[in-house]
């Protein structure tokens, strides 16, 4: 008892943790943060979800969905400047019900984006906007607010998986 009491007090770190460090295999905060550097946003974004007007009717908004595999809709102005969201559960109570299909515009079920990522962003602060928002998808702007495209948490996840393979799969053992 003495024995394991002392070493705690003067070791951090376990042998088997010491180990893996020094065959580099150990990944700490600071290698999660050199991964993140590998990812860019340009990269990761998708482009092809389909926009919304806030002066589109809920009829036309049933034809966008119709035509999509998504359930996020970026509501843009005319110069395509981010206006809101319109989330698929947010409208789902109305939107098989055709007599209110002229009687709703976008602009009634809009939302505002539980937050933004400017395409500039540095993907450890997109990551930390992920956390605090607990958001799945964020539209990403460019400085004049401009809409460029979602980015998906899963997106970040599984090109954050398939870097750190890429990188450390070489190690020798």
């Amino acid at each position: 008892m003495v024995s394991y009491g002392t070493i705690l007090i003067f070791e951090k770190h376990s042998i088997y943790a010491k180990r893996l460090a020094k065959r580099g295999e150990l990944i700490t905060h600071h290698k999660d943060k050199a991964v993140l550097t590998f990812l860019k946003i340009e990269d990761l974004l998708e482009k092809d979800i389909p926009t919304v007007t806030p002066e589109m009717t809920l009829g036309e908004m049933v034809k966008v969905i119709s035509t999509s595999n998504r359930n996020i809709f970026p509501v843009v102005n005319k110069d395509n400047v981010l206006m809101g969201l319109v989330m698929m559960n947010d409208i789902r109570n109305i939107m098989f019900r055709p007599e209110l299909y002229d009687r709703f515009t976008v602009q009634k079920f809009m939302v505002g984006a539980p937050a933004q990522i400017n395409i500039n962003s540095s993907m450890e602060k997109v990551m930390d906007t992920f956390e605090n928002t607990k958001a799945w998808n964020l539209p990403v702007v460019n400085n004049q607010g401009v809409y460029q495209g979602i980015l998906s948490q899963s997106s970040v996840f599984n090109s954050y998986r398939e870097v750190l393979v890429d990188t450390y799969s070489d190690i020798d053992e």
